[in-house]
């Protein structure tokens, strides 16, 4: 998981001297086991999470990102696909529970 308030986070260093809170916009990266085609399936599987992108808002998004093929500053140290994720105000168990269920698609 992506998340700066994340000890093992790049750039961990910089949340922790900046900030005192943190936020609901986070990452996940799907090892190359997954194609791009079943992360779509994974996102699209989700009932309450929208496809979108958004820095805030009352609904939760997710977007799946191929990010190997869209960087120019450097190569993108991470193999697979990363899926970004923002939370909104829906209930966390529910939240899980759709996370869950969508995984499960996965195999």
């Amino acid at each position: 998981m992506l998340h700066p308030a994340l000890s093992d986070c790049p750039g961990h260093e910089f949340y922790k001297r900046d900030f005192t809170g943190a936020g609901g916009l986070f990452s996940v990266v799907f090892d190359g086991r997954y194609s791009p085609a079943q992360i779509d399936t994974f996102c699209e599987s989700l009932e309450l999470f929208s496809l979108g992108w958004s820095w805030g808002g009352a609904h939760s998004l997710v977007m799946p990102y191929n990010v190997a093929s869209m960087r120019t500053a450097g190569q993108w140290p991470h193999r697979g696909t990363l899926v970004r994720f923002y939370i909104g105000l829906e209930a966390e168990a529910d939240l899980r529970a759709d996370m869950e269920q969508s995984l499960a698609a996965l195999g």
